[in-house]
């Protein structure tokens, strides 16, 4: 750490931050705190960061410890990650400037030592807080210890940094999904952030359980409730300060950069994919004509280096949001489904288990009817040929883990959403007029739906399945596709026996 340029540049709000006409000055000599670093989205604003401001002095990363793994092996796994290879190649001294701490925001002063808290109040202008759990169905006291006190407790160490630039807020656009016309301000829930914290603190697990299954009649799960209580925090704690909130819808993977379809994790729409291109599928719950709000992981993260700048040239009392969605560009669930069948058959992947095909279904009945009953039985029968060859059946579980995941994204498919876009659409023309605004794509207008599908399974297949295209997944898809048929022939012959035979 005693590495660190000691003349950090300390810009306040008197020294012309107004005058700095290109992203890379803004930044140039700033110390930055990430957190989350480890997840998909800080992980992909580390590495933006790293590659095109060369003159930032210090990136100090928030990593929670492992039972078996060093803070330092967590970090050598973050930038062995193919993504850092070309910052290696050209800019490797951008990984000195990197300093990786032992920290967790779930646990009280976010687990830090004095002596590492201390430089981070020294050294640290920025603050870009991007660590959440991000599983729907957390519970209760879980997603509000990591998503809102660990967002409090992030706001602390804001509060006492000796030169603060900016703040950065990452929640999500569904923070307030209770709703269908979305503003870009803070909406208050019935109970008070600090009154949730107070009974996850004190009350009993049931007692818990109870307040957890009241929250649930109005928000659809914990994370978007948790979040909506952070956005509070931040909005009550940091005003008149230069501090804002970014509100991206689902975030995808990655459309160029840094390289195009880079995806870290199964995400809820990943896994929606990923099942329907290797056949595990058979329907998934939703409205064809429903909007699908999904933003592509690169340009999220260009929000969230533009957001820190821009909201020091415009502050405002109140705390500034920007709900970074594709409503610009509106996609819908119907053509987003057929795109995945598509690529699914023309780019197979290597293990696929059936023929790729799956029907979106509005109706609740219909769905759990055509989603499991004529599944089940091939499924079974492909589980004993499987245990009957020495493998390990995986079928059957494969079609109960699906239709668990389609009911938990069931009100995200089956509902839709208007948000509203002043503030990003200031954000994106006043980023034009910067001269190196050829960095940081914002605009969502010009993106085609087709290509990016495309784009996003090929990341699918090349970051989470680590396949390369063969032939044989393309023989096998063609073996699979007469299995297909064979069974549809076979099982309607055997719905009309059953009817025959009652009938007469």
């Amino acid at each position: 750490m005693d590495t660190i340029n000691k003349e950090v540049n300390v810009y306040g709000f008197n020294k012309g931050l107004n005058k700095k006409n290109t992203l890379q000055e803004f930044y140039a000599g700033c110390g930055i705190l990430v957190t989350g670093a480890t997840g998909f989205v800080g992980n992909g604003l580390l590495e933006k960061l790293m590659r095109v401001c060369p003159r930032v002095t210090a990136i100090f990363i928030l990593i929670r410890p492992k039972t078996n793994e060093t803070i330092e092996q967590r970090f050598k796994k973050i930038i062995d990650n193919p993504i850092y290879d070309g910052i290696k190649a050209k800019h490797p001294s951008a990984l000195s400037r990197v300093y990786p701490m032992k920290g967790d925001v779930s646990l009280p002063d976010l687990g830090l030592s004095q002596e590492d808290r201390n430089l981070l109040l020294e050294k640290v202008n920025i603050v870009f807080h991007v660590a959440a759990t991000v599983r729907l169905n957390e519970p209760l006291h879980v997603a509000v210890n990591v998503n809102t006190k660990g967002t409090l407790r992030v706001i602390e160490l804001w509060n006492e940094l000796k030169h603060p630039i900016s703040f950065v807020h990452v929640s999500t656009a569904f923070s307030n999904a209770n709703l269908h016309e979305i503003g870009e301000k803070i909406y208050t829930t019935s109970l008070k952030p600090s009154d949730v914290i107070d009974m996850c603190d004190k009350f009993d697990k049931t007692s818990i359980n109870e307040v957890e299954k009241m929250i649930l009649k109005t928000y659809p799960n914990t994370y978007i409730f948790s979040k909506n209580l952070a956005e509070q925090i931040v909005a009550s704690k940091c005003k008149d300060m230069p501090v804002v909130i970014v509100r991206p819808s689902i975030i995808g993977a990655s459309l160029e950069e840094p390289c195009p379809g880079w995806i870290q994790n199964i995400s809820a729409l990943t896994g929606i994919m990923l099942l329907v291109a290797k056949g595990c599928a058979t329907a998934v719950r939703g409205r064809k004509g429903a909007r699908l709000d999904i933003v592509p992981l690169d340009l999220v993260v260009n929000a969230i280096i533009c957001a820190a700048w821009h909201v020091t040239l415009h502050r405002e009392r109140e705390v500034t949001i920007y709900n970074f969605t594709s409503n610009a560009r509106p996609f819908k669930w119907g053509p987003f489904l057929q795109l995945v069948v598509k690529y699914g058959r023309e780019l197979p992947l290597n293990d696929s288990v059936w023929y790729p095909g799956c029907p979106m279904i509005a109706n609740k009945y219909i769905f759990n009817v055509l989603s499991v009953i004529p599944y089940v039985l091939p499924a079974f029968i492909t589980d004993v040929f499987l245990r009957l060859r020495g493998s390990k059946p995986i079928m059957m579980k494969l079609l109960k883990s699906g239709n668990k995941l389609f009911v938990s994204v069931a009100h995200f498919s089956t509902n839709e959403w208007t948000f509203q876009r002043d503030n990003c659409s200031d954000l994106a023309r006043k980023v034009k007029m910067l001269s190196d605004s050829d960095m940081v794509k914002l605009d969502m207008r010009d993106i085609d739906w087709e290509k990016y599908v495309a784009i996003y399974h090929m990341g699918i297949k090349k970051f989470i399945l680590k396949e390369e295209f063969t032939s044989t997944a393309r023989q096998r898809l063609l073996r699979l596709y007469w299995i297909h048929q064979i069974t549809k022939i076979s099982g309607i012959i055997i719905l009309l026996w059953i009817i025959l035979y009652f009938v007469y």
